[in-house]
């Protein structure tokens, strides 16, 4: 989900914000109200909203996904792995929440606001993979979220422990500035190399396979890319340009 939107997308007809409604939600959703939106950021949330981003139109990713009818995706893994009926698990560790938290939009650098957004959808789309994992008949044993070690933990269905680091490519920083000058109506582009990506990508599939090699079991390192840099990416990757990593990145 992007973080940078056209406004007409989150607006409703009369060009408002549906915070109100999105409020409604909120104060019914144990996800958002404890752990995506505390209350310790909530009217912070709603100021910020209340006028628009004409400098990167950017929109709470929340807010966006309550707007297309996708929130759902968002808060379910929040429900099945980190909370109760009573509230946070006692086991989930703090930084995850802390970094959970949506407040990314609330800086007032826009080029940091997007780097502050990759580490919240980050953190996101490790849950939703492991979602993804058991809707495959995985069952997770262990998460990042509630222990020191990797990203994923689980049995297969024949019995066999897997393990799996997540590394997620949003749009850096240099591209974000180049979609400001757009934005700005300057004329913005740049060269891109296809040689840059897939190195890299080499590089956090090599980054993830370091962090995996004391563990055993079978060991999967997954990337996923952004819809907005994938362009950068999606000639290599279809034209198999990188066929496979060496078996010494495995450990």
């Amino acid at each position: 989900m992007d973080a940078v939107i056209d406004v007409d997308d989150v607006r409703d007809a009369d060009g408002l914000i549906p915070i109100k409604d999105f409020s409604e939600m909120r104060d019914k959703c144990p996800a958002l109200r404890q752990v995506l939106l505390p209350d310790s950021i909530w009217q912070q949330f709603r100021a910020w909203h209340s006028r628009p981003d004409d400098v990167a139109t950017h929109c709470s990713i929340l807010l966006l996904a309550f707007r297309r009818g996708y929130l759902n995706r968002v808060t379910a893994p929040i429900h099945q792995y980190l909370l109760s009926s009573t509230g946070i698990l006692p086991d989930v560790r703090k930084q995850y929440v802390q970094d959970l938290r949506e407040r990314w939009m609330l800086d007032g650098d826009p080029v940091k606001r997007n780097r502050l957004s990759r580490t919240f959808r980050g953190r996101l789309v490790e849950l939703q993979f492991a979602v993804w994992l058991e809707s495959r008949s995985h069952k997770v044993v262990g998460l990042e979220a509630t222990r020191e070690g990797p990203d994923i933990e689980t049995l297969s269905p024949d019995g066999v422990a897997n393990t799996f680091e997540v590394k997620f490519i949003g749009v850096e920083d240099g591209d974000f500035r180049i979609f400001l000058e757009s934005i700005a109506g300057s004329p913005g582009g740049g060269f891109v190399s296809p040689y840059t990506a897939m190195n890299f990508l080499l590089f956090r599939a090599y980054e993830a396979a370091r962090q995996l090699h004391a563990v055993t079991g079978t060991k999967t390192v997954v990337v996923v890319i952004d819809d907005m840099t994938w362009f950068r990416f999606d000639m290599q990757l279809r034209g198999n340009w990188i066929n496979s990593l060496p078996s010494k990145l495995a450990g």
